[in-house]
């Protein structure tokens, strides 16, 4: 087991078993324990698979498919710190429940209309994470666990996951060639459910696959090692390639080694260069304005990295992990001091993203193009944070459901431009697409570029948008060019808070936006927009319509 995961041992288990930064997580995951022993899980029932179909909501099942995998997550964790044979007895029918899944993909990744066996063995970032993660429990509690659920385990793991991968090529299965998130999720769970129940044979025969799976994942990347499709998909994505880099590495005996990869250490390194204050951070594209660093990949990270720059973390192991995969816990270190990560400015040239701290003020702005994964149409998009607080911003992901994923995206307001801070052209709005901007002036405390790209409107020649960070605030100048006087130009400024207007002023929050009254009619409008976990938040916006339409404007505008 050392060449799989090396770092699980009898000392690290005695650690997470006494040390004092993982107290209050033990309390946690016996008092969750306790609950799932006196509680059963949800029936897992055809309507609410059935319900994206019928109306594209996923999250009422994948809440019952989570409960699940918590259960057993949870329950081994039980059994881990206290050697117990009741947690293992209620772990054996978590397990043996989950073998009775029809598929354990969800409905959003595999289709009602495939044959059975393809949905059993459908290959997603669910059953490839169900797989390894019921394949390492396996491991650990060999000789605990019934044999006969030992058996049906394997087996199920095996025909869905390890037969599956072998059989099928990306014909099949899309993501055998995608370059984002799914592609590095779903080949970490096929290797460590390989390395954990397949053969040396099979193992060796299908590493090559794995590896260029994995190295289509780090093709998506370009060298400044920005992740366009958001903070919360580096989490997700550059987490399960972590996993995939280090169980390779064992596994190999340190001869592959992922990490010593310049583009991997900038990839690292995306954590710290995010920050708009000491809580928020760029929500471009996917992302979440809320910085939310995990402990376990931190620490992982700034072992392999010791010029990685630590966020704050908490003073104990988080107490979600009660439900959490045991790496979590391992990955966890206690003698790493807690540090508070300084924001700093930087610029991401390839995916030209622009982050500038100021004194009392932050700018995060984005040219790129309308085609980047997990794209909102947002070329130009911007944030300013004042006072610790995102004032001006953009409102990043919205709720997931079949319309998101679908040729409907941008008809929905959290993905389209209206969400964004950018303008709005004879009543139109910018287009999916990746037509690509140029950056004209990129330096630490001005970024100039073109965001004409973003559009498909024949008269409209030329549109530049200018930030200049001055000692008391921004500066942004738009400058549009057209062949034809356009019938309409209104700029748009958009917030999480509410934004009021005084003459030549618009307020929101801590920040004042000045701009010249007589060029404009104002108003300010709000909406509500659906978040992940059935959450609504209200997205305002005002509009600055302009009076006097020509064929060459310039504007500009001052937050202090």
């Amino acid at each position: 087991m050392a060449r799989i995961f090396s770092e699980f041992t009898e000392e690290k288990l005695e650690q997470i078993r006494n040390h004092p930064y993982y107290a209050s997580l033990r309390e946690s995951i016996l008092e969750k324990a306790e609950f799932y022993l006196e509680n059963d899980p949800p029936v897992i029932k055809f309507s609410k698979i059935h319900l994206y179909v019928t109306t594209g909501n996923r999250e009422k099942f994948q809440s019952d498919y989570s409960d699940y995998e918590s259960r057993m997550l949870n329950l081994f964790l039980a059994y881990l710190i206290t050697d117990s044979d009741k947690y293992v007895e209620a772990l054996a029918d978590v397990i043996w429940n989950i073998c009775d899944f029809e598929s354990w993909s969800i409905p959003a990744h595999v289709n009602e209309s495939l044959p059975i066996e393809l949905r059993r063995q459908n290959l997603d970032l669910c059953s490839c994470v169900m797989g390894y993660r019921m394949a390492e429990i396996l491991h650990f509690t060999e000789g605990r666990l019934p044999e006969l659920v030992l058996k049906r385990a394997r087996a199920e793991i095996r025909y869905r996951i390890i037969d599956s991968f072998a059989k099928y090529d990306e014909r099949t299965f899309s993501w055998y060639a995608k370059i984002d998130n799914w592609a590095s999720v779903c080949i970490a769970g096929i290797l460590a459910t390989y390395l954990y129940e397949a053969t040396e044979e099979e193992i060796e025969a299908q590493l090559p696959r794995m590896r260029k799976i994995a190295e289509n994942y780090l093709s998506g990347f370009k060298d400044d090692g920005c992740c366009t499709e958001g903070y919360g998909y580096w989490n997700y994505g550059f987490s399960f390639f972590c996993l995939f880099a280090k169980m390779l590495f064992d596994y190999t005996d340190g001869r592959i080694n992922y990490f010593a990869d310049g583009k991997v250490h900038k990839i690292a390194m995306f954590q710290q260069n995010i920050l708009m204050n000491r809580s928020q951070c760029l929500s471009f594209s996917d992302g979440d304005l809320t910085f939310s660093p995990h402990p376990w990949l931190s620490h992982f990270l700034k072992g392999i990295y010791p010029d990685m720059q630590l966020p704050a973390l908490p003073e104990e192991c988080p107490t979600k992990y009660a439900t959490r995969p045991i790496r979590y816990l391992v990955w966890c270190n206690p003698e790493i001091k807690n540090t508070a990560l300084e924001p700093v400015s930087h610029i991401f040239e390839d995916a030209q993203w622009f982050l500038y701290h100021g004194n009392g003020y932050a700018l995060g702005a984005k040219a790129g193009h309308n085609k980047e994964f997990h794209n909102h149409n947002d070329v130009g998009s911007f944030i300013i944070s004042k006072g610790e607080c995102a004032t001006f911003s953009d409102p990043g992901c919205g709720e997931y459901t079949a319309d998101y994923f679908s040729k409907n995206r941008y008809n929905l307001f959290i993905t389209s431009s209206r969400a964004h801070s950018v303008p709005i052209i004879n009543g139109e709005y910018q287009v999916e697409g990746k037509r690509d901007g140029e950056v004209m002036i990129a330096e630490k405390r001005r970024f100039k570029f073109r965001m004409d790209n973003g559009y498909i409107i024949s008269t409209l020649t030329s549109l530049t948008r200018d930030f200049e960070c001055l000692d008391d605030g921004v500066r942004m100048t738009d400058e549009y060019s057209f062949s034809e006087t356009p019938t309409s130009v209104a700029e748009r400024f958009v917030s999480l808070l509410p934004i009021s207007t005084e003459e030549g002023r618009l307020l929101c929050g801590e920040s004042v936006m000045h701009f010249d009254a007589s060029l404009f009619d104002t108003t300010v409008r709000s909406e509500q927009v659906p978040r992940k976990g059935g959450i609504t938040d209200t997205v305002y916006y005002a509009d600055l319509v302009v009076k006097v339409p020509s064929k060459e404007m310039k504007f500009t505008f001052e937050f202090k």
